[in-house]
């Protein structure tokens, strides 16, 4: 890539973030999203534990944004291994462990910044925090554009067959969608 398109493309990298950040400024917190606030109260927290569990929030967050930018760069990378005239099989099977050793990582990252926060609260509001949790999950029902996850609980509805019987068909009565592994 030259040096002028790659100016150009950070240059416009730099102003949709201006313009992405002010627009996330200037936005209500989403709907759905449970109030920070009335869970502290809820929750009893202390103010000392209610900043303990913002730093590891806000901590978390910076990590998983590097971790992002991180696996997308892998991604592509590995992209461009695969699109070069000759593939060099090693380098691609290093790239994926390396793309695979990021998901990894991220993964291990959200679980020690959960393990963190329940190290922060009390038996009582870790149970009280799981109920919370569960009740959020059902007021916020099924979430629309999301997959079925092959028969999870609470997943949402298999996806109709294709074919006769299936979501573009004229037939009234389809026949049963069989259970996908079973």
């Amino acid at each position: 890539m030259s040096r002028r398109m790659v100016s150009w493309t950070v240059a416009g990298a730099l102003v949709l973030g201006g313009t992405v950040l002010a627009t996330a400024q200037e936005r209500p917190r989403r709907e759905g999203r449970p109030d920070r606030a009335a869970i502290q109260a809820e929750l009893g927290l202390s103010a000392d534990q209610a900043a303990q569990i913002e730093k590891l929030r806000v901590e978390g967050r910076k990590q998983a944004i590097r971790q992002r930018a991180d696996l997308a760069i892998a991604r592509l990378e590995l992209q461009e291994l695969m699109n070069a005239p000759t593939v060099d099989e090693k380098a691609v099977a290093a790239k994926v462990k390396a793309v695979s050793d990021l998901q990894a990582a991220g993964l291990k990252a959200r679980v020690d910044e959960r393990l963190a926060m329940r190290r922060v609260l009390t038996p009582e509001q870790q149970e009280k925090m799981k109920q919370l949790m569960r009740q959020h999950r059902q007021d916020r029902g099924a979430r629309p554009g999301r997959a079925w996850r092959g028969g999870r609980p609470g997943a949402g509805t298999p996806p109709p067959a294709p074919g006769p019987g299936g979501p573009w068909s004229d037939e009234g009565d389809a026949p049963p969608v069989p259970e996908p592994g079973r």
